[in-house]
This record gives structure tokens, sequence and C-alpha cells, in this order.
């Protein structure tokens, strides 16, 4: 966990303190490349669906908030020419003996930090030499600036983090500390792919010079191109003696699956979304045992609920507005399965199967 109080995101150059590294040596194909962006992609876009923001100013909305939090783990909301932001921040000032910001200055969303000999000093403040005080409950929420304060602060911001803050007010972004995960999927993918390769019939045709064994791949080629083309007759001249290439290889795609499947389900209790357990996967398993070992997540979703609806509180007190949030669809979304229900006997619904 980093020490400092920097908004600077968790980039692999400068987290791991390997800026120098030469990057030739750190590269995937491209294959690897698009699945790690589509499996990332999924894991956001089911991050920030998680919940719901009402009565927001019309400046706002529920994407802006989400991915803000996705990415940088925290924002401030604040006001600034009669337009309400809520964007990154970053310390200015001192902190309290609790360790949070009395003082802070809203950065940029679009990561942009100034760079002295190759290296990030710190960010670009979205108002230059703006410095709002954070609010942390209702009671300062009420309370007016006093002219000491005007001395030091603009005006009043309150702090929305994704869920609660570890000793330092710095954490890892859901974005950068999912990437493990997402690696051992895309991890299973590669050897599903690799599986199923070297598990499929081969055939061999012994030529008896390179002419003939160029005119037999182009027949073959031909022939694996009429075949998926819908063509049923073929006819061939060269004279072929088809062998199949016997291997010892057993497919392991039933339990690379199951791996797969019990890595998605802790993907998911990470964010607090309701999934089939983890790591108890069997091929049968009774009503109770589903019940018992499917994981709806409620502890880290519940968190990151309260830490959001404590924020409406002192966002409506201090700005007099109405906003609320909550989980998206509730107990009625139609995309989850209840517990149990992979087990329930359907013979007799409806008299059908």
């Amino acid at each position: 966990m980093p020490t400092d109080l920097s908004t600077i995101p968790y980039l692999p150059s400068f987290a791991n303190g390997m800026g120098n590294t030469n990057p030739v040596g750190k590269t995937d194909s491209k294959d690897r490349q698009l699945l790690m962006r589509m499996m990332g992609h999924k894991h956001m876009i089911e991050t920030i669906e998680r919940f719901e923001w009402k009565n927001l100013p019309p400046e706002l909305t529920t994407d802006l908030i989400e991915r803000i939090l996705y990415f940088r783990y925290k924002g401030a909301f604040f006001k600034h020419n009669e337009r309400h932001y809520f964007l990154p921040f970053a310390l200015k000032g001192e902190i309290d003996s609790y360790g949070r910001y009395i003082g802070i200055t809203p950065v940029l969303f679009t990561g942009q930090w100034k760079v002295s000999d190759g290296k990030i000093t710190e960010d670009i403040s979205f108002i230059s030499g703006k410095t709002f005080k954070v609010c942390y409950d209702l009671e300062s929420a009420e309370d007016e600036l006093d002219e000491v304060d005007r001395l030091e602060f603009d005006d009043k911001a309150v702090i929305l983090t994704d869920s609660s803050l570890e000793i330092s007010q710095d954490f890892t972004p859901m974005n950068y500390l999912i990437r493990p995960i997402v690696e051992q999927l895309v991890d299973i993918l590669v050897l599903v792919n690799i599986d199923l390769i070297s598990s499929a019939k081969m055939f061999y045709v012994v030529a008896k010079d390179p002419e003939q064994k160029e005119a037999i791949e182009k027949e073959f080629r031909d022939l694996d191109n009429r075949i998926l083309n819908g063509k049923r007759v073929v006819v061939l001249t060269s004279p072929t003696d088809l062998k199949e290439l016997m291997g010892s290889s057993v497919k392991d795609t039933a339990r690379y699956f199951q791996s797969y499947q019990s890595i998605e389900n802790l993907r998911k209790d990470i964010i607090g979304i309701d999934n089939g357990g983890t790591f108890m996967k069997q091929e049968h398993t009774t009503e109770m045992e589903t019940e018992a070992n499917t994981s709806g997540g409620s502890y880290v979703l519940n968190n990151a609920l309260r830490m959001r609806k404590e924020f409406c509180d002192i966002v409506n007190k201090t700005f007099g507005l109405t906003i609320d949030v909550d989980v998206k669809g509730g107990e009625k979304d139609a995309s989850i399965v209840p517990e149990g229900a992979q087990t329930k006997d359907r013979t007799n619904e409806g008299g059908e199967e």
C-alpha cells in the first residue's frame, strides 16, 4: 500500500518502481491483450452497474460517479460556478487526528500529472489555487465557513470512497486490484484452447518428394474449404493413405472450466454481486449444499452501499440537494438465479420436464 497522499493511479511502471524496464520483454500476444481487455471491460461494467443514483444534478450521471470510483477509488463532490462536480482530488493542507483530509483540491479525471525529469511529481489541479474544506458529518455540513476558514478555504466538498478505508487515506482502485483475477481467467481460456487443439485428431500422409507434398497439401486445403462450404463430393488425384496420429493427451477442458467458474465466482464475490460459491464445485449438489455454498457477497455490497448512502446524506445537507442511491434492481434482478434453483425438480411443472 502506498504511503503518500497522491491520486496518481496504480500503474506497473510507476507503482512497482520499474519505469526503466524494457517493455519489449514484457509484451503479450495481440489475442491475449484483447482477452485481457475484454475480461477487464466485463468486470468494469458489472462493477459500475451495481448501483443506481437518483436525483443527481443534471451535470452529473451515475456513470461518471461510478467510473471515477472504479478507476480512482475516491472522488469529491463540490460546487464551482453554479455547477456541481464529482472529481478525484489531492491533499491540500493538513490531515486531522484520524488521518482524514482537512482540505483538498480537485484534479482532472483524465489522468494528467506534472512530469519532471521523466518522473511524475504531482497532479494537475482542476481549479488552479482553489482549496475546499471537507465535510465528514452532518454537523460540519451545516456549519458556515467563518472568516478564518474563508482565508484558507474557498468552499466545501464531500468525499466518497468506493468502500471503507484502511489505515491510509489511499487505497488500491478496483481497476488495478482485479488484474490478478483477470490474468487467471485469461490463462484458463488459453489453456482450454491449447487443450482442445492438442486433443484434436490429426492425420498424416507420406509423400515421396517435396513436389508431391505440396500437391497433397493443396488438395487438402481445397477439401477443408469445400467441407466448410457444404460441398459433399470431393475428388482427389493424389494417392493418399491417411494415418491417424495417436496421442496420449486427455482433455482437461471440464476441469479447466470448473476452475474458471470458481475464479469467476471469486471475482464476483470481490465486488459483492451474487455468485454460485467459490471453490466448491461438484458434479451433483443437493439444494442444501447449493444454498450453503452460494454467496451474494452481501457484506461487500452493503459496505459499498453504506458509504454511498452516508455520502448522500452529507451532500444533501451541505448543498441542499435530494440525491439518493440504491442497489440496482434490488432483489428483483432477473439476471440472478435464486439459490437452489439449479437443483429444483421441474418434472411436475406444467406436466413437462
